[in-house]
């Protein structure tokens, strides 16, 4: 009884500190930004923003903003990062916000999607909805260090060994894939947050798609002239789509 009240004190926590981060981010916000979607990370209280902002002819940036109080275990993430301290008094995130917006830098955050990068969201979700996901092979001390050490990801990301595998189960289907250009890509877009991680036996890390985020993006973005697997393959080789292929039937 005492750890069933002890979880619901802590989810109740939890859900206190999402509501007011959102809060005070909404407030702090500039009119020229649109709030659209967020991810909260109870483990460690972190909430991830997507930001938009519309430019001439209906085409719009992005900015991926991160709320935490510890800084972030990827290096080279194209993020921007507001440290709120003390979670049990997050009354001035609203100014924290409101006076990171009127720093120049902070344009040198905001990216826009490529068609070629759209098509690799869409690619993603064509993975996932056939269950499977992609993933990489950590250095053994930095999976044990969870989080701990830093992670390069226009380095260490790109040393790492590439897979194709099951979403639930990795031992059931895992792919290899050699497409270091393809890598290079993923690696930018888990630094924007639209893959997330999660820890996987065998030192691997799964890269989920932030399903939240990617949906409105492909949406936006998508090229009706296109199609992605062309492009896919026109980029990357053909390569990647033999093994969506292969990972389909064996799956």
């Amino acid at each position: 009884m005492t750890e069933h009240k002890f979880t619901l004190y802590n989810l109740n926590t939890h859900q206190l500190i999402e509501q007011q981060l959102i809060h005070e981010l909404k407030k702090g916000l500039p009119g020229s930004l649109t709030l659209q979607a967020y991810n909260f990370s109870r483990a460690g209280n972190s909430l991830y923003a997507l930001l938009r902002r519309k430019q001439a002819a209906d085409s719009f940036e992005w900015l991926t903003l991160r709320l935490a109080d510890h800084p972030l275990w990827l290096k080279e993430a194209q993020q921007l990062f507001i440290n709120f301290g003390n979670p049990a008094d997050l009354k001035g995130i609203a100014q924290k916000v409101a006076h990171l917006f009127k720093q120049p830098a902070v344009n040198d955050y905001f990216y826009k999607l490529s068609s070629l990068e759209i098509a690799v969201l869409q690619f993603l979700d064509a993975c996932q909805k056939e269950g499977m996901i992609w993933a990489i092979r950590l250095p053994s001390e930095v999976f044990a260090a969870r989080k701990q050490l830093t992670f390069d990801l226009k380095q260490d990301f790109l040393e790492t060994d590439l897979f194709l595998g099951n979403r639930n189960n990795l031992n059931t289907l895992l792919l290899p894939v050699e497409a270091k250009k393809y890598q290079a890509e993923l690696g930018l877009l888990f630094g924007r947050n639209l893959l997330f991680s999660q820890f996987a036996r065998g030192d691997l890390l799964r890269l989920l798609p932030t399903n939240q985020w990617i949906q409105p993006l492909i949406e936006y973005g998508k090229d009706q002239t296109q199609d992605w697997q062309e492009q896919i393959a026109s980029e990357y080789g053909k390569q990647l789509l033999e093994v969506y292929e292969k990972g389909k039937k064996d799956s």
